[in-house]
């Protein structure tokens, strides 16, 4: 049988892995705190293009992942610090279209992304600190005019966006 989800706080504190995480496409939730402190991972994070949901504090800590991160194109809810303090990714960050929320502080401090980040037009609400202390993007910013609450400081000292773009802007 696959796993079909993967439960609250399953692989907490299991530090000292290495490689690569890959979340399979049997899997559609990702509970709270699952892999939160699992620090050591030296590869790309992949989430399976069946997850719906990820948690809060699912990746939180798990700093060390180099390359990309990959999120599945089914995900609607990025949970509160679900990749905080998530730093070494040296590849670019995308949000697949089937988003409409990101947690507060999902993405804080997580530098090393690079290119620009596009939030997608499926996305209402950025939570307070989602991209804070996002430093290493190089491109720029867009964000589309679906979004409608962004929270206190969502991207404070995010200093290397070159360009910051609304698409409210050319209404």
């Amino acid at each position: 049988n696959n796993v079909t989800s993967i439960g609250n706080y399953a692989f907490e504190y299991c530090y000292g892995f290495t490689g690569s995480l890959t979340i399979p496409n049997s899997v559609t939730s990702i509970g709270d705190a699952a892999f939160q402190y699992c620090y050591g991972f030296n590869g790309s994070l992949t989430i399976g293009n069946n997850v719906t949901s990820i948690g809060n504090y699912a990746f939180e800590y798990c700093s060390g992942f180099t390359g990309s991160l990959t999120i599945g194109n089914s995900v609607t809810t990025i949970g509160n610090y679900a990749f905080k303090e998530c730093s070494g990714f040296t590849g670019s960050l995308t949000i697949p279209n089937s988003v409409t929320t990101i947690g507060d502080e999902a993405f804080r401090d997580c530098s090393g992304f690079t290119g620009s980040l596009t939030i997608p037009n499926s996305v209402t609400t950025i939570g307070d600190y989602a991209f804070a202390y996002c430093d290493g993007f190089t491109g720029s910013l867009t964000i589309p005019n679906s979004v409608t609450t962004i929270g206190n400081n969502a991207f404070y000292i995010c200093t290397y966006f070159n360009e910051v773009h609304s698409l409210a802007e050319t209404v």
